[in-house]
């Protein structure tokens, strides 16, 4: 079991409580499932960032009187931590879901939490579908399950931070809504971890704190169940962990100067683990709509439905249409494959897991990687070859063995011819040929004998007059079989190692689509339009003075705003229309009266084409970068997309 973390306000307390009355207990004992139940699905939190394969940040933004945001959570030493916090006079804390990614259906659900909430501020563990209030059996319309909540106060303030209560809601929230709860329970539950757990079966639903049945509620048999009575759902649901911010209400009255910074604020939950056990798992339906739903040069991107049950998926590839398959990854919902090869075809189905229960596959779907601008790696040397020679030369010396038979070499695509060869330093060509290159990678061998050298120029240049652009890349020479002598062969270094003659001739460039990095966004722009844009809140310090900017390259014509807030109007704005080569534009502003402000790129000219931006930056002059993901290099997470104009990762 992980070790319990003690809030700033638990230590406080028992600083100044009599011995005795402890705020914070040991770590309790872990409380087994009931007999006959198997772990499906876990999240034990052991990485740096949240799963965004199981996990959302839901309800962003302005939510009761709180500030929604991915700030608020963070994942370290084992635990998830929720933390409420004012800044600026804006409380700030955040809201998680796990759906359409994980949606379970019956089972022995349970968490391992600390809750130390301050007045004002109550926290959760919950269970929700998107169709709770619908018309209808609440059971197929499915219930708000509050496994467990916890307040610091009651709406009098009297002081229940001991305690906590499980709660059903359904039939909406207006005049038709109802309830059945199981009232506050415990004591000495607030600054210490305690096991919280549902066991959910079709007839009912028992509730659990520390192993102990608090609370049952059975299915009522009436068609529209009325309190104490109440439906059990019996359709899947997803997770919630949440905590939310309500002035003078059931939780109680803020405190005055609010919750104190992120760095010092102690109203918090604090999650170990949480974990779904179920008897005789399933097995699961196949997944729907498996898709391709991105391509580049070097990765195929799949989707596909989520289903029920399933906290798992085995995604499957062969190089055969119809198979056989090899299983190259178990994942969460959507898997990205990185092990590809330009230019081949791959075919994959996926099947859902549920504990030792797997589906059968899906229908088949096939891709294959884009042609690359590199033979491997991310970096090749280019030259564009005008139909005269030029004698433009990439070239590196290497020290030999005199006297010793070699084997060189150069992989080549494109068009236009090059000459490629080993000198002495005197420029005697030691093997020389003229190399047409072709739209595939191929790879011309050379050899020769070093003679009396101790030092040899591998030797590249542009002296025929044939005109074309020329793609190199993974250069080879030593002896045969043996250790490649040229330092950075594959330029994924740039141009360390190598000595260009006329730099406007040959470029070592990044064969992506991108500034810097391995990610940017693809805007494609039919010359009508669309206002799809690519944007990103950003919370800042009112009347500052900031910069904001981006690289992109390409063709076409975006407009670049700050707008005020999360839609308001612009505070700086221009439109650029971009270039083969990247170049960066950059706008000041000043935020004014706004704490929140919008880095937002759109395609709202008339001039088609396709564009690629990457590299964004928001900040004070000179200071830190406040975007997240600035480069795209983990995709869209941190970005919103509002149509399939703009895709971020494509390159």
């Amino acid at each position: 079991m992980k070790v319990a973390r003690t809030p700033h306000r638990a230590v406080l307390g028992m600083a100044l409580s009599a011995l005795g009355s402890l705020l914070v207990s040991a770590p309790r004992a872990h409380a087994a499932p009931p007999p006959g139940y198997t772990l499906v699905w876990s999240d034990e939190f052991d990485g740096s960032t949240l799963d965004p394969q199981y996990w959302n940040h839901t309800y962003p933004g302005n939510y009761r009187d709180a500030f929604n945001t991915s700030d608020a959570t963070t994942v370290a030493g084992g635990n998830l931590t929720i933390t409420t916090y004012t800044e600026g006079g804006v409380h700030y804390t955040d809201h998680l879901d796990t759906k359409n990614k994980y949606q379970p259906k019956y089972g022995y659900m349970e968490a391992r939490i600390l809750f130390s909430n301050a007045p004002g501020n109550w926290s959760a563990f919950w269970m929700f579908a998107s169709t709770v209030g619908a018309a209808g059996d609440p059971r197929l319309a499915g219930v708000e399950l509050d496994i467990v909540e916890h307040r610091d106060s009651d709406w009098v303030g009297t002081d229940i931070s001991g305690k906590v209560n499980s709660t059903l809601h359904w039939d909406g929230y207006g005049a038709n809504h109802k309830s059945v709860t199981g009232g506050l329970q415990g004591t000495g539950l607030g600054g210490s971890f305690h096991l919280y757990a549902m066991e959910w079966t079709p007839t009912y639903q028992k509730f659990f704190v520390d192993g102990v049945n608090t609370f049952t509620v059975y299915n009522s048999a009436a068609t529209n169940p009325t309190p104490p009575e109440a439906p059990i759902s019996q359709r899947s649901q997803f997770f919630m962990l949440s905590s939310e911010v309500l002035n003078n209400n059931w939780a109680g009255v803020i405190p005055a100067g609010g919750f104190g910074s992120k760095a010092t604020s102690d109203s918090q939950m604090i999650v170990d683990y949480v974990r779904v056990y179920q008897t005789a798992p399933v097995t699961p339906a196949v997944p729907s709509g498996l898709a391709v739903a991105n391509v580049n040069h070097r990765a195929i991107t799949l989707s596909w439905n989520m289903v029920d049950n399933a906290p798992y998926y085995n995604v499957k590839r062969s190089l055969t249409s119809g198979g056989p398959y090899t299983t190259i990854a178990t994942t969460g919902k959507g898997y990205t494959d990185t092990d590809v090869i330009p230019d081949t075809t791959y075919y994959y189905v996926v099947s859902a897991v549920n504990g030792p229960s797997q589906s059968a596959n899906t229908a088949q779907v096939s891709a294959a990687p884009l042609p690359g601008d590199t033979h491997n790696g991310l970096w090749s040397a280019q030259m564009a070859v005008s139909g005269t020679a030029s004698y433009y030369a990439i070239r590196q010396t290497v020290s030999v063995t005199g006297n010793t038979a070699y084997s060189a070499g150069i992989w080549a695509k494109g068009t236009g011819r090059i000459r490629f060869g080993v000198r002495q330093l005197d420029g005697t060509f030691l093997a020389s040929q003229f190399i047409t290159a072709g739209t595939a990678w191929t790879y011309y061998p050379a050899t020769f004998n070093s003679g009396a050298n101790t030092q040899v120029t591998y030797y590249i240049d542009d002296s025929s007059t044939t005109a074309g652009t020329v793609l190199i890349d993974d250069g080879f020479l030593g002896l045969s079989g043996g250790t490649n002598l040229l330092a950075n062969p594959g330029f994924e270094s740039g141009n360390t190692g190598w000595t260009i003659y006329q730099p406007t001739g040959w470029k070592i460039l990044h064969a992506a689509n991108v500034h810097s990095g391995t990610g940017s966004s693809r805007g494609i722009f039919s010359g009508t339009a669309s206002y799809g844009n690519v944007r990103q809140l950003v919370n800042v310090t009112a009347s500052t003075a900031y910069q904001a900017g981006f690289w992109i390259k390409g063709a076409g014509r975006v407009r670049f705003m700050i707008r005020q807030g999360a839609s308001g109007s612009a505070l700086a704005s221009q439109f650029i229309t971009a270039t083969p080569a990247w170049t960066y534009y950059t706008v000041p502003f000043n935020s004014g009266a706004n704490t929140q402000v919008t880095f937002y790129v759109d395609d709202s000219s008339g001039t088609a084409g396709t564009a690629y931006i990457d590299d964004g930056f928001l900040g004070v002059s000179g200071g830190a970068n406040l975007l997240a993901n600035p480069g795209f290099e983990t995709g869209a997470n941190g970005w919103s997309v509002s149509s399939s104009v703009w895709k971020p990762d494509q390159y």
